[in-house]
């Protein structure tokens, strides 16, 4: 399953597109309760993003909005 990821909400918090080193949050609602983020440890955001693909395909999430 391809997961498709949404940075709208990122880019209009930081003015840019999501990048670099750091703890990513995604989820599969624009604004979730905390308890449905999905989190990666500190990684890479292409690393956060397989990390979290992984874990998306398993629950059977098509998309993920990046966390502001």
């Amino acid at each position: 399953m391809a997961i498709t990821f949404d940075t709208t909400s990122y880019e209009f918090s930081h003015g840019r597109t999501p990048r670099g080193r750091g703890s990513w949050a995604f989820a599969a609602v624009r604004n979730p309760d905390t308890k449905d983020i999905i989190w990666s440890p500190s990684m890479t955001y292409a690393e956060a993003k397989k990390h979290a693909a992984k874990i998306a395909a398993e629950r059977g999430i098509s998309t993920l909005y990046v966390q502001s």
